[in-house]
């Protein structure tokens, strides 16, 4: 039976995502290979056969930016060539001649990507409904108190073909860009609140600095759906 484009994707990001072989390194070499998926052999593999899968009669991309970018990832003092695919939510990084996957369960680690000074932060968002609860999210703010983040997002859609002289059309497939949510951290407690949509409901999210907010909020009429305001929101909250 043949797997649509999509159960395709699907299964192969599961198998990605849940390699477990373990191998022994040198210490600095354990720090950066537990940045990975284990088996990087069959890792590779995995990477070349999905690339093939996304290159297939699909339009779109699963990138925000398809080139690969110079980046620090704490706290290994090392510069890596990475790139952040939005579809499947998972950190791309080459290594001499493969291409792998940052093992998300090793929350330690910050990509702090050189081009547009772009920083990811692996957060873990506990009301989400899926099986997979870790992502990467774009940090936008610094603060003892709170931190402002970015979840950027594109879907796997499959679009089926109208009918034509009574037979059915094929499926065809794209990456479809999804409108960015905002999330706070309460300190650096790696934990991602989504911000709501009402004021009511993110004036609470800051409990004991409630009326501050709510005033703060009025007189310079932020907006909760514009990124400038709510950078503009936190940091007030950082400096109660």
């Amino acid at each position: 039976m043949k797997l649509t484009i999509k159960k395709k994707l699907i299964a192969l990001c599961g198998v990605i995502l849940v390699t477990t072989v373990g191998f022994s390194q040198s210490p600095r070499q354990a720090v950066q290979a537990s940045m990975f998926h284990n088996d990087v052999s069959s890792q590779a593999i995995l990477q070349k056969n999905m690339s093939k899968i996304i290159a297939a009669n699909i339009e779109g991309t699963p990138y925000y930016d398809e080139s690969f970018n110079s980046a620090t990832i704490a706290p290994i003092d090392k510069v890596f060539m990475v790139r952040y695919n939005a579809a499947l939510d998972v950190m791309e990084v080459i290594q001499k001649s493969d291409t792998l996957i940052m093992n998300k369960s090793n929350k330690n680690y910050i990509i702090n990507q050189n081009k547009g000074n772009v920083t990811y932060k692996i957060l873990e968002y506990v009301e989400s409904k899926k099986d997979e609860k870790l992502g990467y999210y774009v940090q936008l703010t610094k603060g003892a108190k709170v931190k402002l983040y970015r979840k950027d997002r594109k879907k796997f859609v499959e679009v089926k073909k109208a009918a034509y002289n009574g037979n059915l059309g094929g499926t065809s497939a794209k990456y479809k860009k999804q409108k960015s949510e905002f999330y706070i951290e309460y300190g650096d407690n790696g934990i991602a609140v989504k911000l709501p949509k009402k004021k009511k409901s993110v004036i609470k999210l800051f409990a004991s600095k409630e009326k501050e907010v709510k005033a703060f909020i009025k007189k310079n009429k932020i907006k909760l759906t514009k990124e400038k305001d709510l950078i503009k929101l936190i940091g007030y909250v950082n400096s109660l």
